[in-house]
């Protein structure tokens, strides 16, 4: 027997019914440390990201620094606010996903939610085993200081 490959549709994940208000972030370059969320002083990774860049973005470069394939879901959660893998969100209702602070990580800038201070993100990543990081904000270099 053998398997049967069918494409999800995408491209129902473009449309921006439950997207956070438009703003426009500022690019340039965050640090931040990733590290185990619910073992503190557990060894930890840091990295650069640009505050355009979005969450999906941001999720590339976390399963590359742990060596993780992209084979699970993922969301990422802060405060109330919730920011879901695009598969998961074109799932949701828009309605619904709007009055639950649910939004998509595709269109999210990592500015929009980690220039809050003292407001860490969180990161979920294969659900079913239930694995969490903290993501906190190091600092801002200035994107021209970089090149």
């Amino acid at each position: 027997m053998t398997a049967k490959i069918i494409q999800f549709p995408l491209d129902r994940v473009g449309k921006r019914e439950a997207s956070l208000p438009a703003e426009t972030v500022a690019r340039r370059l965050v640090e931040i440390e990733i590290g185990p969320a619910a073992r503190p002083g557990a060894p930890t990774r840091r990295t650069s990201v640009f505050s355009d860049d979005t969450l999906a973005d941001l999720h590339e470069a976390i399963t590359g620094l742990f060596g993780w394939d992209e084979a699970h879901n993922y969301f990422f959660s802060q405060g109330c606010s919730r920011y879901e893998d695009p598969i998961l969100f074109a799932s949701q209702d828009r309605v619904t996903a709007r009055c639950r602070k649910i939004y998509s990580a595709a269109e999210t800038p990592v500015g929009a939610v980690m220039l809050l201070e003292g407001a860490p993100l969180f990161y979920a990543y294969n659900l079913t085993a239930g694995c969490e990081l903290r993501i906190a904000l190091l600092e801002d270099v200035a994107a021209e200081s970089v090149g």
